[in-house]
Formats: C-alpha cells, sequence, structure tokens
C-alpha cells in the first residue's frame, strides 16, 4: 500500500469547552437561588431567637403531614385522628423520660411505638370502613383518647401536666431546630424509599381501586393496616418533638382544631407531593407567627381590640386554601410551585406544566370525607 492509499489521519480536534460554558451559565442562577433558600431556612430563620420556636413547629409538623400523607395522599385514607396519635407519642416520651428515667434518645423510639399501635388499634376497627364513616370513626377515636387517656392521673402528673425536659446541649432554640429538622431529612428520605419499594407501589393501587388491587395478588387488609402503623409512628415521633418543644405536655391542646389543621395542612400543600406537604406544614406552624407580627396586630390594636382575631385570620386562610384546592389547585401548593422545582432540577422553565404534583396526586373532587 502505498502513502496515497493510506487513510487519511484525522486533523486533532480542539476540545470543545462551549458546552461546559453553556452547562455552568445553566446551573449558576439555580445553585444561587438553592443556596439563597439554604441561607434563608437553615441560617436566618433558626437564629431569630423569636421565630426559632415557630421554625421548630414547621419541622414537626412536616413530619405530621408526610405520616398523613401515606394515609390520605397514598391509599385514600382520610383520618381525623391524628391529634390521637400525635398527643400519645408526646405524652408516652415525656411520661417515658421524666418518670421512668429511659434515656432521651430512646424515648422517640417509645413515641414511635406508642403511636404505631394506637393506629393499629384504630385501623382494626376501622378497617372495613371508608369515606365519610372512617372520617367519624377517627374523629371520635380522637376525641376519646383526648376526653379519657389523656387525662389519666398517672399519665398527666394528676392534671398538672407532665414535664419533658430536654437535654442540655439542646436547650438552645436554634440547635433543637437543627435537630427536629434532622428527623424531618430522615422522613423524608424514608418516605422516598417507601414510594419507590414494592409496599409504595401497593399502597398506591389500593387508592386506585382496592378490587383491581386484590385481583392482582394484593393483600388489601394487611396494607391498609401498615399504612396505619406507619403513618402512626411516623405522628406520634412526631409527637415526641413537640413534647420536647413546649416543655410541658397537657391534655388539652390535642382537640379537634388540631387534628383539622392536620388535614388542611395536608391537602393545601398537595397530596402525594412531599415538598408541597412540608410547605403547607410550614405555613400552617408559621402563619398565626406572621400574622400577629404584620397586618393582624395593627388591625386588632386600632380596629376590633380581640384577642382571637389572629385565629380568626388563620381560620380564613386555611379555609380559603382548602377551597383553592379542591375547585382550582388539585395538587395544592405543591403543584403550583412545581414549574419552579422543575426548573431548579434543571429542565427548562415552563409556567404550563400538565404533570400531577406527585405519584399520588389526586383530583380536586377526590378530596373528600
Amino acid at each position: 500500500m502505498t502513502a496515497l492509499d493510506s487513510p487519511p489521519v484525522p486533523a486533532p480536534v480542539a476540545a470543545d469547552r462551549s458546552g461546559l460554558g453553556h452547562q455552568a451559565l445553566r446551573w449558576t442562577p439555580r445553585l444561587l437561588v438553592l443556596m439563597a433558600l439554604a441561607y434563608v431556612v437553615l441560617v436566618r430563620m433558626p437564629n431569630d431567637q423569636t421565630f426559632a420556636p415557630f421554625a421548630q413547629d414547621a419541622a414537626i409538623y412536616g413530619i405530621v403531614g408526610l405520616s398523613l400523607n401515606i394515609l390520605l395522599g397514598y391509599t385514600g385514607q382520610l383520618s381525623l385522628g391524628h391529634n390521637g396519635f400525635y398527643g400519645i407519642g408526646a405524652f408516652a416520651a415525656a411520661y417515658s423520660l421524666t418518670v421512668k428515667g429511659v434515656p432521651f434518645g430512646l424515648t422517640f423510639v417509645i413515641a414511635g411505638l406508642a403511636g404505631a399501635v394506637f393506629a393499629l388499634i384504630m385501623g382494626v376497627v376501622a378497617l372495613r370502613i371508608t369515606g365519610l364513616y372512617l372520617a367519624l370513626i377517627t374523629l371520635v377515636f380522637g376525641l376519646t383518647l383526648e376526653d379519657s387517656l389523656f387525662q389519666v392521673a398517672w399519665l398527666t402528673n394528676e392534671g398538672a401536666g407532665q414535664q419533658a425536659n430536654r437535654p442540655e446541649w439542646l436547650f438552645d432554640e436554634t440547635r433543637y431546630f437543627y435537630f427536629c429538622l434532622a428527623f424531618l431529612a430522615v422522613a423524608l428520605y424514608l418516605d422516598w424509599v417507601l414510594l419507590r419499594s414494592k409496599t409504595g407501589r401497593a399502597l398506591l393501587a389500593l387508592k386506585e381501586n382496592e378490587r383491581v388491587a386484590e385481583a392482582f395478588g394484593i393483600n388489601v387488609t394487611a396494607f391498609k393496616l401498615l399504612a396505619f402503623v406507619l403513618s402512626g409512628a411516623l405522628c406520634g415521633i412526631a409527637g415526641g418533638l413537640f413534647a420536647f418543644r413546649v416543655g410541658l405536655v397537657v391534655g388539652s391542646g390535642f382537640g379537634f382544631a388540631l387534628a383539622l389543621t392536620f388535614v388542611l395542612m395536608t391537602v393545601v400543600g398537595g397530596l402525594g407531593s412531599r415538598l408541597g406537604v412540608v410547605m403547607g406544614a410550614t405555613l400552617f406552624a408559621t402563619l398565626d407567627y406572621v400574622l400577629h407580627s404584620t397586618w393582624v396586630h395593627h388591625i386588632n390594636g386600632f380596629v376590633f381590640r380581640t384577642d382571637n382575631l389572629d385565629q380568626f385570620a388563620v381560620g380564613f386562610i386555611g379555609a380559603l386554601g382548602l377551597i383553592l384546592t379542591l375547585v382550582q389547585y388539585p395538587g395544592g401548593i405543591g403543584q403550583q410551585v412545581r414549574p419552579i422545582t422543575r426548573w431548579l432540577s434543571g429542565h427548562p422553565f415552563s409556567i404550563h406544566d400538565d404533570k400531577d404534583a406527585g405519584p399520588a396526586a389526586v383530583e380536586g373532587s377526590s378530596v373528600r370525607a
């Protein structure tokens, strides 16, 4: 073979750096937005000692929202009894630490087990009930706990309330917020793992159609009970965090208003959307503080002069948010912020997003008692 017949040697090609430059340009604004959000959530809010307790409540309510989302968002089972799981978790943590001398870390295990046991009891009672009747059964369950167990003398320290003192290293409000935030991060991870497992897919199948799910070999009874147990365990742990947040657990704080708040924040946040549920929980946990420290405080001072205006405003905004969710935004806050979250994850920004807010997102007509 002659030199003329040999294949041409390709000329060296300069490295194409335009792609790297384009990627850097595309991700820079996203990283800046994420850093700003991280600064506000992780630094600015918790270091405000006035706002720090409300930030703790936001993290705790986020765990409750995720627990309720397992029932309402994934399996379609409406529960108005999560105030009972929340309360029993709080009392179990406080009692085990103060009276029994259980180590601090173990109290959250006990709180989770207590919530799981009571959720299992309620699940067995309500096993073959759905819709409005299930809501009524769970409501009665929560109210019964408030009027009976939460008034027992040995559990409530003769009605004076059960002490729940934090360890010395958690006295600082900012540090306790990070402690609650760590629990929320674990709950989010466990929820993510759950949905990607066979168990999670089975729970979603129950919501679509129980008869079809049973035809495909899914044990409807077992998975319903499992949903109640997982939900109750998470809610009980959140109750334990709340106990050490307030320092004194009394039975009067776990009534119907709290149960309704839990359902509202989950539905308004967005059924099936983890981020939406956490944002809805944050809204309801901090709304009282935000309104009372801004325009509601001034209106109350100059016009109404009442102590209940901020509570009325919270209830009104919650009801308005629920109506908007049912009528206009069935995916809740999760649906409304989805264009932003998709952009932050690297997709082109588009305000018109027809995808569901999450794997278990529901139509507005599906959010019913």
